[in-house]
């Protein structure tokens, strides 16, 4: 475990993963805080350069989040990002794998699909709640490292 979340935020943004109605370092806190196990860092000479979340209900695993520094993509570090959290949800009995592109991110579905994943005809809907934000910017983060 060690402190990096200012470093998950850089790549989240320069791979453009964060978005206005988000407060990413929010979202990183949240989700350490509900469940810190299955949340990943990729490292290179201990420089954080890729991310990636997963969730498993007990009926089907969902992969959130997975980033890696433009510089550094095409070079198997999201392949290798994925094969970690594919592993991680088969060792926790999760039967398949879900995940969602943002529409103005839909350059990214050849990737997917060379990993096996097809497109669902699904609508996919959501809702937005207000959640009071708690003291999440005074704190810095804690992730599992995955090289």
């Amino acid at each position: 475990m060690i402190e990096d979340t200012d470093a998950v935020l850089e790549v989240w943004s320069l791979a453009g993963m964060t978005t206005p109605e988000r407060n990413p370092r929010a979202d990183i806190q949240k989700k350490l805080r509900h469940s810190p196990e299955s949340f990943f860092v990729g490292a290179l000479e201990g420089k954080v350069v890729a991310t990636v979340m997963v969730g498993y209900d007990g009926h089907r695993g969902w992969i959130y989040s997975l980033a890696v520094k433009p510089d550094l993509q095409r070079k198997g570090i999201g392949s290798q990002m994925m094969e970690h959290v594919e592993n991680w949800l088969r060792q926790h009995g999760c039967p398949r794998a879900k995940l969602q592109i943002d529409e103005a991110r839909s350059d990214v579905a050849g990737f997917y699909k060379k990993l096996g994943y097809e497109v669902q005809p699904l609508v996919s809907m959501a809702k937005w709640f207000r959640v009071p934000e708690t003291d999440v910017g005074a704190t810095k983060a804690r992730t599992t490292r995955s090289s």
